[in-house]
């Protein structure tokens, strides 16, 4: 036996499609926005506090070590970026860790920035200022990096960490750079700072925009009392953090 579609049942069976796809609409619609607020999870920013354990890196004429003074205001600038965003840490005490370990703990996490956070030290007292570098290519006879250490100098006999992927986010990164260094001239006075491009290990294998930053020579007697200053610090660190907010908040 057939069922015969008549002319009644035919509205009836349009008003029911009509439904259905008015409730596909309206599940459709909230689905969308439940995944509009995940996809709003909050940005991850990694900070690498330089050296570490039995690897002090440079020290000042009064004591002060870099492995200290970069956890220090890494803890800090955690702080300042509050609950806005995730940030964590490569390291939260006084260890070592190796220079892929530092990148790789960024890349696990899917970080969005890496900054790598470090302190000049040079056999000129007189050397000065702030630098922020960021990863750049060069051959040997380019090579002017003042800071380079065992941690940070991408050397001819090095491995490539990471096979150099940092280099497709040069662009962002010296952005990224340049961010800090207006923050830092608006907070920090009578210290000069720098951007500058440079082979660095510790950047070249990080898969986001990235960057290091020298806050100051602690060889410099001067500028090592005002890095063993928490005030000082603090402000440091309200000018990265800033810095940070500004890129992250940008529409890329």
């Amino acid at each position: 036996m057939f069922n015969i579609i008549t002319p009644n049942r035919m509205k009836r069976f349009f008003a029911l499609i009509i439904c259905l796809l008015m409730s596909v609409c309206f599940i459709t619609a909230n689905g969308n926005a439940e995944n509009n607020l995940f996809n709003g999870k909050k940005k991850i920013v990694v900070l690498d506090p330089g050296h570490g354990g039995h690897d002090k890196g440079a020290q000042g004429a009064d004591g002060a070590f870099e492995k200290a003074i970069t956890l220090s205001l890494a803890r800090m600038i955690a702080t300042e970026l509050g609950s806005k965003y995730r940030a964590a840490l490569t390291r939260d005490d006084d260890y070592l860790l190796g220079i892929p370990d530092r990148t790789a703990i960024a890349n696990h996490r899917g970080a969005d920035l890496f900054i790598s956070i470090h302190v000049g030290g040079s056999f000129l007292h007189k050397a000065s200022g702030i630098t922020v570098y960021y990863f750049k290519e060069m051959s040997g006879s380019d090579i002017t990096f003042k800071g380079a250490t065992s941690e940070t100098y991408n050397s001819d006999n090095d491995l490539t960490t990471w096979d150099n992927i940092q280099k497709r986010h040069v662009t962002r990164s010296r952005a990224l750079a340049k961010s800090m260094q207006t923050q830092i001239n608006d907070r920090i006075k009578h210290m000069e700072t720098r951007i500058e491009g440079a082979p660095l290990v510790v950047l070249s294998g990080a898969d986001m925009p990235a960057i290091l930053i020298e806050i100051g020579y602690i060889s410099n007697p001067g500028e090592e009392k005002k890095l063993c200053d928490t005030r000082i610090l603090s402000e440091f660190a309200k000018a990265i953090s800033k810095a940070i907010d500004n890129f992250l908040s940008e529409k890329n």
